[in-house]
């Protein structure tokens, strides 16, 4: 149990994500990408056609519909034929490797057998990161966390994560600008709202509502960082209406105003 829930909190508090590049490529024929070594991690998603992968010492020939991990630091190319390519590079904050993160397998394979419904959620982070704002780029980081943890959150050999609880995290993050609507989120879960609570604190210690306001104290932070958004706007983007509820709530949880947070940077220092 306590492995289950050190997997969940890396997903909300560790692993932070910060996309650097997302969009599709359609490539002519005969195309190739000649070897390179990034600093971040490429998350691939084949969509049409077939080519061949190579990163490190593994080298995969592919054909859509698949998913490619190509790792940061690890030379790669691509040939392809017909390819058709969603793509977004992704740094990990704290810098480190895939294989280091609890969350993800040593001998990884460059294309992984994933769980199903993943393709909704990165394509929710491109489409925030081709928004070009500032909650654009913040939500695409969230996404790409989702999905990580997704992916890979339930390979881990013990303390496996409810796959429901991801779920439930992850319509908390895409419904983070709204009221809690528990029963809503319950049937969307595929649960009862008692069973939703009970799955929330069994594995996370917590509410939905207090996880969803740490996601949006989280966001806000994210916000106030880029320093491109007033005090007022970071609340009411990380979904609070009532700025004075949001000033109580960050001071409440991190000690300083969201006016001193932001004068001062503490944005990427406060846990």
């Amino acid at each position: 149990m306590k492995q289950t829930a050190e997997s969940l909190a890396l997903l909300l508090d560790r692993v932070v994500c910060r996309v650097v590049l997302a969009g599709r490529q359609t490539m002519p024929k005969g195309w190739s990408l000649p070897a390179r070594t990034l600093p971040c991690h490429d998350v691939i998603r084949v969509e049409a056609g077939r080519g061949v992968f190579a990163s490190g010492q593994q080298r995969r020939e592919v054909s859509a519909p698949a998913w490619v991990v190509l790792p940061s630091h690890q030379p790669h190319s691509i040939e392809g034929e017909g390819l058709a390519l969603a793509v977004v590079h992704v740094e990990i904050a704290t810098g480190e490797s895939l294989d280091a993160l609890p969350l993800f397998c040593p001998d990884m394979e460059m294309v992984p057998v994933l769980p199903t419904g993943l393709e909704e959620i990165f394509g929710q982070a491109i489409a925030a990161w081709k928004e070009e704002t500032p909650v654009g780029r913040v939500c695409a980081n969230r996404w790409m966390e989702l999905w990580f943890a997704r992916a890979f959150g339930t390979r881990r050999p013990s303390g496996k994560v409810d796959t429901r609880l991801i779920d439930a995290l992850a319509w908390l993050h895409a419904n983070a600008h709204r009221p809690l609507r528990l029963d809503e989120m319950a049937r969307e879960i595929g649960l009862s709202s008692a069973h939703l609570r009970s799955l929330f604190r069994r594995h996370l210690g917590s509410s939905p509502k207090k996880t969803l306001q740490e996601i949006r104290l989280k966001r806000a932070c994210e916000l106030l960082e880029t320093g491109r958004v007033s005090v007022a706007e970071a609340g009411y983007q990380a979904g609070w209406e009532d700025a004075s509820a949001f000033a109580k709530s960050f001071k409440r949880r991190f000690g300083l105003s969201p006016a001193e947070f932001r004068r001062v940077g503490l944005a990427g220092n406060i846990a």
